[in-house]
């Protein structure tokens, strides 16, 4: 230490040894990034970015270096670091780094949409999308903006707007993300032969993808799908009022339902679906086909092949939905079918169904209500009511149907967790409660206005999203909701809980 501190500074015109060797490090870690070696490109620029923080306490002047030049690689090493987090599934270290990139450069609009990216990530959708805006004011308009651009327009419910950016990204890159979130999100909004056509393209992008099989088929059913609209309500239907049943130990919405006019049986109204599912020894015992062959859908503990089929009509009290997409599997294999006296032969997600109305669960009277909502009628938070009640923004997830609300636990910084009113428990991440430190067995949970202390939680391994999409910590489930009423207003994206 004592010689660097004496070593003279380089002549003018040469160039500095740590500055060049910082350089270089840089050069390697972009190379290495392009060939997706993350673990190698962190190490080259970490290292570079010691060897600059030499140059710079111990060669103050820069006689040796261009204006601008110590700032440039500095931008140079946080975009990388950014970008190799960002691939590693570690968002919040990425948005660390692309944020001292952007205090190092104003100017640069990779980081600045490195940035967005990164902030959805971690269910920041509104700094998200200022992050994304700038770096469109700065003229970035590669896959990346756009793709940030769109899973936060889908986060926002702007469905239309996030299917116009997404093909944005896919016509300037060949990533098989952008074809498969295409598909998805088509599919919502009721386009399944736009979803077909992108699923086959995802399939050209990726045929050696392992759930090819399962995509190639549900290609089909789309295009099956496509001959006539679908999961279309009654348009003489603006109010409904079902009566719910709740099992004791297992308190989700049991609702009584219709299907192709045959006598009732149960159906979960469960907002943490990703589809909607139907029971195959349900389906097969009254007659519900052609089943087509699927994929395989997944629960919270295990999965379990599945099928596609359309279900001419589903009936909840007065309202009848037409030609509803099921996913069909064996709900036994999903330890669902049987709950004691009560069994379950569908799940329906009202995002997927009723995403045009006003969505009440009510806990205390076993009632779920739905309002259609049209372009002038009143967001439910700006309504006077007589209950105490609190008004909260929520997200949806990359999928477009998940509830995604901030929450803390024991008082720490919220998190995103999915609002799943077909859980009967509250599920914790097993990395973030020990991150956090948390008993799971003695919990203070807060979201939405409400503290409820004494919950227990399950640990869950493993992802709860993809890799690309929201980090969800968690589900609430009954537990955190004993007692309230839930308003979801898919129009104004808030959650109302009602005490």
């Amino acid at each position: 230490m004592t010689l660097a501190l004496a070593a003279p500074p380089p002549a003018r015109g040469q160039v500095d040894p740590a500055f060049g060797r910082a350089t270089a490090a840089i050069a390697q870690a972009e190379a290495a990034l392009r060939e997706g070696r993350t673990a190698v490109a962190i190490d080259e620029l970490r290292r570079a970015q010691a060897l600059l923080g030499l140059e710079h306490l111990y060669r103050p002047g820069g006689e040796s270096r261009p204006p601008g030049a110590f700032e440039s690689a500095s931008a140079r090493i946080h975009r990388g670091l950014a970008e190799a987090y960002l691939k590693e599934g570690r968002p919040y270290a990425a948005a660390v780094e692309a944020d001292h990139g952007v205090n190092a450069d104003h100017e640069d609009g990779r980081l600045w949409t490195l940035l967005g990216i990164a902030r959805y990530r971690l269910a920041e959708v509104d700094s998200a999308a200022a992050a994304l805006d700038r770096a469109a004011d700065l003229g970035a308009d590669d896959a990346e903006l756009h793709w940030g651009r769109a899973l936060v327009a889908v986060a926002r419910n702007q469905v239309a707007a996030g299917i116009d950016e997404v093909r944005r990204a896919r016509q300037r890159s060949a990533d098989p993300r952008f074809a498969l979130a295409l598909a998805r999100w088509t599919a919502l909004q009721g386009d399944h032969a736009a979803s077909a056509t992108a699923l086959e393209d995802f399939l050209r992008l990726a045929p050696d993808d392992p759930r090819a099989e399962g995509t190639r088929n549900l290609a089909r059913f789309h295009r099956e799908v496509s001959r006539a609209p679908a999961s279309v309500v009654d348009p003489g239907v603006t109010r409904v009022q079902i009566r719910f049943d709740l099992k004791r130990g297992d308190e989700i919405p049991y609702v009584p339902a219709r299907l192709n006019g045959h006598p009732e049986a149960y159906v979960l109204f469960d907002t943490g679906a990703e589809r909607n599912l139907l029971d195959r020894a349900y389906a097969e015992s009254i007659g519900i086909g052609p089943v087509l062959p699927g994929g395989a859908v997944h629960g919270a503990w295990r999965s379990s092949p599945a099928g596609h089929a359309i279900v001419d009509s589903l009936r909840l009290g007065n309202a009848i939905v037409r030609r509803v997409p099921f996913a069909v599997t064996d709900f036994a294999n999903l330890q669902l079918r049987l709950q004691g006296d009560y069994y379950i032969a569908a799940i329906v997600n009202p995002a997927l169904v009723f995403r045009d109305f006003l969505v009440v669960l009510d806990y205390h009277t076993r009632r779920i209500e739905l309002e259609r909502m049209r372009p002038a009628s009143e967001p439910y938070g700006a309504r006077r009511t007589r209950l105490r009640k609190s008004t909260t923004p929520f997200h949806f997830a990359a999928n477009g149907v998940w509830p995604v609300l901030p929450a803390s636990l024991d008082g720490s910084r919220v998190l995103p967790f999915l609002v799943d009113t077909g859980a009967s428990d509250v599920l914790i991440g097993r990395e973030t409660a020990a991150a956090l430190r948390v008993d799971p067995l003695h919990l203070v949970i807060s979201a939405a206005g409400h503290s409820k202390e004494g919950l227990r939680a399950i640990l869950l391994d493993g992802e709860l999203s993809e890799p690309w999409g929201m980090e969800l910590r968690g589900l609430l489930g009954f537990p955190f909701f004993r007692g309230m009423r839930l308003v979801f207003d898919y129009g104004a994206m808030t959650l109302t809980l009602e005490n």
